[in-house]
């Protein structure tokens, strides 16, 4: 079970990181950029998203929606009215299980998000370590 959860989180991380690498390739050779600094703003951008989604998800406060019981894509309300899926019918208190969950995925993500900035500083020529 552990062995299929670290093969799909790898497959995400090289996912992310091979999509970001190539877009950001792309749309430096179309500006006639340096392809290198290019790899640099690409992975900064990419990580700075994912370091404010981590930051969004660790913010979550102590209540959930509850959208009840109804069916997939039912458009009216036990009440009579069209929710239409898009409002709660109610809110409730979040479990310890989901509390623990959010703060783990706020703590991946926070992970990761540094992890391609630290990437994107390996690419870029305008820093150096030393």
């Amino acid at each position: 079970m552990l062995r299929g959860a670290f093969r799909r989180i790898a497959l995400l991380v090289v996912a992310v990181v091979g999509f970001t690498a190539v877009a950001s390739l792309v749309l430096g050779a179309l500006d006639h950029a340096d392809l290198l600094r290019a790899l640099a703003v690409g992975f900064y951008a990419v990580g700075a998203g994912i370091l404010i989604c981590s930051f969004v998800v660790g913010v979550r406060g102590p209540l959930r929606p509850d959208w009840g019981e109804g069916k997939a894509g039912e458009l009216s309300s036990p009440r009579g009215g069209l929710a239409g899926g898009m409002l709660p019918r109610a809110v409730r208190r979040a479990t310890g299980e989901e509390r623990s969950d959010s703060k783990r995925n706020s703590i991946g993500l926070f992970l990761f998000g540094i992890m391609l900035v630290l990437i994107g500083t390996g690419f870029d020529p305008t820093r150096r370590a030393f």
